[in-house]
């Protein structure tokens, strides 16, 4: 029997997570969480939202699973520090794959990652924990992602390509075959890599030199 899950976060992604996990996994929402200086109001999408800091005595983390659904702020460390406590407090971190994604049985995919509608995951591709897959991505044979990242819809990585962790890759960015991308990038919706990237690098219009440090904190 799958247990309940509460989902963590107070906004539109977090409402839209929750629609996926109960209309196409079956699975029974039973609250939001966000910590408590953040909650202005004490429901949300007809849900009780309760302050994370009070989470556990609430809801047993040996009956309920737990989603963190930030998306890329602070180069994902946000959600990633959430997912920890989380851990931490017992709970079992849920994870979601589309019925309508398109994932090899020879793919592996590590806990806490979400995999939107029309994604493809070829076959040999391994990903770490704690990504974010938007609708109609593409990760070719047999790539190798860290953990940690939000890659927006149509994002594009062809086979062998490698990709490190906390990065953030905005929507139909395209990556090559065999690029290695570096821990901490951040990429700009629309962009093509062709070359790798052997250092943390942010590509922007105003901002294309190689080499700018992503802020992590």
């Amino acid at each position: 029997m799958k247990r309940k899950l509460i989902i963590f976060g107070n906004n539109g992604f977090a409402e839209m997570v929750a629609h996926y996990f109960e209309a196409q996994a079956d699975r029974k929402i039973v609250a939001f969480t966000a910590h408590e200086k953040f909650i202005t109001d004490s429901r949300l999408a007809g849900r009780p939202l309760l302050p994370f800091e009070k989470i556990v005595a609430e809801f047993s983390p040996a009956d309920h699973e737990f989603f963190v659904a930030l998306e890329h702020g602070r180069q994902n460390v946000g959600r990633t520090e959430v997912a920890a406590e989380a851990s931490t407090l017992g709970y079992q971190l849920a994870s979601f794959i589309s019925p309508h994604a398109h994932v090899s049985s020879h793919a592996k995919l590590g806990e806490h990652c979400l995999v939107l509608e029309n994604a493809a995951i070829q076959h040999g591709v391994e990903m770490g924990a704690n990504n974010l897959v938007f609708a109609n991505s593409f990760f070719g044979q047999s790539c190798r992602v860290g953990a940690n990242n939000y890659f927006g819809s149509g994002f594009f990585a062809d086979r062998f390509a490698q990709i490190g962790a906390f990065s953030v890759f905005g929507s139909q960015v395209r990556i090559a075959e065999s690029v290695v991308i570096h821990d901490w990038a951040h990429i700009r919706a629309f962009e093509t890599i062709t070359e790798s990237l052997t250092v943390p690098t942010i590509i922007h219009p105003v901002l294309r030199n190689r080499g700018h440090i992503v802020d992590k904190r």
